[in-house]
Formats: structure tokens, sequence, C-alpha cells
């Protein structure tokens, strides 16, 4: 009941919000594996470009219902967390729980998208760590990063580091999975990336000459004074699993002048929402159009047919982007004739603009 409460106050303050700075609203249904008997919890009503979003996380398929039921209509859009995480009340098969599908099945009114919690985390680290060693020549080439808690979301993060050039140490309590996720992520990262990915149980080892240590636990402990120890003095922490440093560590961090940063998700949100916008306006408008002298437009998205002019919209182009080949790429050398076909699709975006 006091849940149900707060969660009015919440829509309603994004309406107000929404409706004063003449943008949308949106709610966020978050999942999490981790077990708690307790009711969901909110995420902080924010700003971003287009929308004033909030959300909560929750433990069950039960709790995700009540929030779509409640907040179905009231806001403009519901974004779901499609990551299948929740276990099921059957713990003997371990049914997994699809608060994707139960969104589905209930949201009626106000527009469902679906988003990946996990992906969402590891892009907003990911952006962070860019922008923290932006100002180095190599940025993040080169350096050296821990990653304790490699899950799902620390084994993608791993992945994504090394690609950018980082010497990545990952941990996790279970051998035989750690051992499987250095082979696999080393298998499948591009040949040519240098940068090497190691494995170890202890994470006092695996942080031994860290530029950035990453706490991917559950909300436990994996940062202690013996592993600070062992980083550099100009390295950074970056808090992901919400509690997985011990307070011994946060006071030798802040007497190391060591900066620790609770991971922020608002940018990678910001993009997510943007490219959602951008991708159902442009997945509406796929198509292809034939013009009066037989000149096919088909829309950049579609594989072109050879001789099609691939462009933004078939309906009101804009923008021309090339001569598809057939083969999903453009004619890099136009013949005459070709170059004669651009330039009447070229007179006909002018004659309808005009």
């Amino acid at each position: 009941m006091k849940s149900h409460r707060h969660l009015i106050g919440v829509v309603n303050q994004l309406t107000e919000l929404a409706k004063k700075h003449k943008k949308k609203t949106a709610f966020f249904i978050g999942s999490t594996a981790k077990v708690n008997k307790g009711s969901f919890y909110f995420t902080p009503v924010r700003e971003l470009t287009s929308v004033f979003f909030a959300g909560a996380v929750v433990y069950s398929e039960h709790q995700a219902f009540e929030i779509c039921r409640d907040v179905d209509g009231k806001v403009d859009i519901i974004l779901v967390d499609a990551e299948k995480k929740i276990l099921g009340k059957d713990a003997l098969t371990g049914t997994i729980s699809n608060i994707e599908r139960l969104a589905r099945e209930t949201v009626t009114i106000s527009s469902l998208w679906t988003y990946k919690g996990n992906d969402l985390t590891v892009e907003a680290v990911d952006l962070l760590i860019e922008e923290l060693f932006s100002s180095e020549a190599k940025g993040v080439g080169g350096k050296n990063a821990a990653i304790l808690g490699a899950g799902n979301l620390g084994s993608k993060l791993a992945l994504k580091l090394v690609e950018r050039g980082m010497n990545v140490a990952i941990t996790r309590r279970n051998k035989r999975k750690l051992h499987l996720i250095g082979v696999a992520l080393n298998y499948i990262k591009p040949t040519p990336t240098i940068a090497k990915l190691t494995t170890a149980t202890d994470h006092t080892k695996a942080c031994i000459n860290a530029d950035v240590v990453i706490g991917c636990a559950r909300g436990n402990p994996v940062i202690y004074p013996e592993t600070m120890e062992q980083i550099k003095d100009t390295a950074i922490i970056i808090d992901v699993g919400k509690g997985t440093l011990t307070p011994e560590s946060i006071k030798l961090a802040y007497k190391r002048k060591i900066p620790i940063y609770r991971l922020d998700v608002t940018a990678a949100i910001e993009g997510l929402i943007q490219s959602l916008i951008f991708n159902k306006t442009s997945v509406s408008n796929l198509g292809r159009k034939t013009l009066h002298n037989n000149i096919c437009l088909v829309t950049r998205g579609l594989l072109g047919s050879e001789g099609e002019v691939v462009v933004d919209n078939v309906n009101q182009p804009q923008y021309i982007y090339g001569l598809a080949d057939g083969r999903g790429d453009f004619v890099r050398r136009l013949s005459a004739k070709q170059q004669k076909i651009v330039e009447s699709v070229k007179e006909y975006i002018v004659r309808n603009e005009t």
C-alpha cells in the first residue's frame, strides 16, 4: 500500500514536470538477480533531453504487474527490462520469470519499449572510463583494469574494455566458470587486439598495478584494504554493484585521494531513449518507391537491389546515400548512366522541397 502511494506520487511528479517543460514522461521497470522478499525500490526522477523519467527495480513478476497496471496510461512510455533474471516460484525447475511478456499482456495505453539492463550498465561504465581518460594520448590503451565479479555484466564489460586496448583481469568465485569465461573472451576478441584478459580467483592479485578497479559483485564487499594496497595512486574505483567497498577501503581511498565513482547510468539512458525514438521512426519509414521515370528508391536499412538509389525516406527524401550494388554495399565508381540516375533523384528532391 505504501509502495503504491509512493508510485502514484512519483508518476504525478513526472507528469507535472513534463507538462511544465513540455516533455514526455517515461517509467523504467528494471529487474535484478538479487533475491529479496521485500517490495520493489524506486530510482530517482531525472531529466533528459526529451523526457522526464523515473523507475523501479522489481524482485518478482507480481511487483512488475502491479507497476504496469498502475502506471499504464499515466506516463507516455513504459520501458521494461527484457533480460530474464528473476527466479520464478518453482525453485526445483529454476523457472525464470518473464516480466517483458507480462508487460506486453498488461500495458494497453502507454507506449511499451524494452531494454537490457546489464547492457545499459556496461555502456555507462564504458562511457565513464572513456571520458575519465580522454585527455591522454592513448586514451585507455595500455591501461590495466580489474573487474571484481565476472558475471554476465562483468564479462560483457571485460570484452568491451579489452577491445578498447585495456589489459583486464577478472575474478569470480567459481574457478571452472572463471576459466571458461577467460578462454571464451580471449577467443572472441578481435585478432589484432594485443590487449590481454587474465583471470584470478584472488581479488588482491587481480588488482596489482591496476589503473581502474570495478566492483561488479551484487552489493557484496570485494574491495578490501589489502586490495587497495595493490592499485596505483592515480587509479580510479567504480562501484557498479553498490556496496562493493568495505568502510575501511573507502577511508583508505579518501586518504590516498583515489576517487570512487558510484555508477550513474543517466548518460547511457539518454543514448538509449534517443536511439529508440530514432529507430522506431526509421523502421516505420522502411520501404521502396518507383518514380515516374522508373528510377527506384529504397530506404537505408533495407538491402538495396542493384541500381536502386538509397535515400533517408522514400516518401520525403532529403538525403541520397548512394547507388546500391545489390550486395549490401554502394557502387563506388559511378558510370555516366548511373551518375545520371543519381542526378535525377537530386532534381526530384529539389522539386519536392519547393
